[in-house]
């Protein structure tokens, strides 16, 4: 009985402490898809002003040649931010599945321990608790599988958040480039400096975007590996046990 006690006791701390770093990684991944959040925008910002730097390539003919080409390959990456803000999007709602997954079982783990805590002390309630073990088995199976499966959502995430700051990265380029054509531009110079100092001020805002998601991802891939460590230790303690 005493060693039920201290078995049940075991579980009921790491439950708890599973429930405590799942909230906290949740957290992290919501300020991570809100730090993204007006990315749809920015692309579409990008996008308009790679049109209207490309028709103003074309009203300067040969001087607009290569701002031409870098507006096209402006369009290129708007598109692949749209990629992965729909990718973001599907991401988010396998985060939050899991989620609700974790906490359900959480829940239901927890209604367990405490009552077994409760039987055990009723005469042949070792027996009674035990005879729950598969039951309480077949939930932490689902619970590490799903807190697996997070742990990998949250990689996704940080694969996305790389992707997005490679291409800041080469619209900064892009933007350097429009400013050097510029200066050999005339009558143009004008126009094309302020389609780069408006694609810089766009490169700013999603640079900002990266550092505020990158710390909520980075922190979430930590929390994300403790729990994967966690739920594995749980499964090892209860075949050991069973």
């Amino acid at each position: 009985m005493t060693k039920l006690s201290t078995t049940t006791r075991t579980r009921t701390q790491r439950t708890d402490r599973i429930e405590s770093r799942a909230n906290g990684l949740l957290g992290d991944c919501r300020r991570a898809f809100h730090a993204f959040g007006d990315l749809d925008e920015l692309a579409e910002n990008l996008r308009i002003l790679s049109l209207n730097a490309e028709l103003a390539a074309g009203r300067a003919g040969d001087k607009g040649k290569a701002v031409r080409a870098l507006t096209q390959y402006t369009r290129e990456l708007v598109n692949r931010l749209a990629q992965i803000q729909g990718e973001m999007h599907s991401l988010r709602g396998r985060t939050f599945a899991f989620s609700s997954t974790i906490l359900r079982c959480l829940t239901q783990l927890n209604l367990f321990e405490r009552a077994c805590q409760l039987i055990e002390a009723e005469p042949d309630g070792a027996r009674r608790c035990g005879s729950g073990k598969r039951a309480f088995a077949e939930l932490m199976n689902l619970l590490v599988d799903t807190l697996d499966g997070m742990a990998d959502a949250v990689t996704d995430l940080s694969r996305r958040t790389h992707a997005v700051e490679e291409v800041v990265s080469q619209s900064d380029s892009i933007a350097t480039n429009i400013a050097i054509e510029a200066a050999a531009a005339g009558v143009h110079e004008k126009e094309f400096r302020t389609v780069s100092d408006t694609m810089r001020t766009y490169v700013d805002d999603l640079r900002q975007m990266i550092d505020e998601a990158s710390d909520a991802v980075r922190r979430a891939s930590e929390k994300g590996e403790a729990l994967r460590r966690i739920g594995l230790d749980a499964l090892d303690d209860l075949h050991r046990n069973s």
